[in-house]
């Protein structure tokens, strides 16, 4: 059952960007939404996708594909609908930096598969914390009419079924128990933020 609950995790992961996509998709908007937050879906989306490639877990790239293009979809509509000329240049540079861990390739002092490895480390990280910056923003602005109640209960219950996974593990990761946790926790003050919102409509 252990082997199977990580596949099952990623793959609510997955699906838990379609009703975030289908909300944009009708209202036309990503404000509200956090620039920061996609931006590091599709860092950790990226580091994972390089770390499976490597050490040929083809089958195991495939959901962090999936949602890294859908996170880079999202900041497409965000280019698209909403972002003036500064918010695109600072979305340039986050992806910029994300990226540029890569180019440690191209010292011979730097083994590759240790790269991969530490920066499988740097995406449990962004995991961990890429709810927060969104939190902060619907705090900040009061904004939920692009938000989905959808992705992040999906990305909760990905969070549930990923620490099932890691305590059935013979040897637990504290650094995966740890992320998971903030994982829930996260997601959950999000989910409590979007409803509290709704409720209470910000005065125009």
């Amino acid at each position: 059952m252990a082997i199977y609950l990580p596949i099952l995790s990623s793959l609510i992961l997955m699906f838990s960007f379609l009703p975030l996509v289908k909300k944009i998709r009708k209202n036309r908007s990503v404000s509200g939404l956090s620039l920061l937050m996609m931006s590091f879906g599709v860092a950790q989306s990226s580091y994972f996708i390089a770390y499976n490639v490597f050490f040929d877990r083809l089958f195991m790239m495939l959901p962090f594909l999936v949602t890294g293009m859908l996170s880079s979809l999202i900041l497409y509509y965000f280019v698209r609908y909403n972002a003036c000329s500064q918010q695109r240049r600072q979305l340039a540079m986050m992806l910029g930096l994300s990226v540029l861990p890569f180019f440690l390739l191209l010292s011979p002092l730097v083994a590759a598969a240790e790269l991969f490895t530490w920066l499988t480390f740097v995406g449990l990280i962004m995991s961990s914390l890429r709810v927060m910056p969104q939190t902060y923003k619907t705090i900040k602005s009061k904004d939920v009419a692009n938000l989905s109640v959808g992705y992040f209960s999906l990305q909760f219950l990905a969070g549930v079924v990923g620490l099932s996974a890691e305590l059935n593990m013979a040897q637990v990761s504290v650094a995966h128990l740890m992320t998971f946790v903030m994982i829930l926790l996260t997601n959950a003050a999000q989910m409590g933020c979007i409803s509290y919102y709704r409720r209470r409509p910000a005065v125009a």
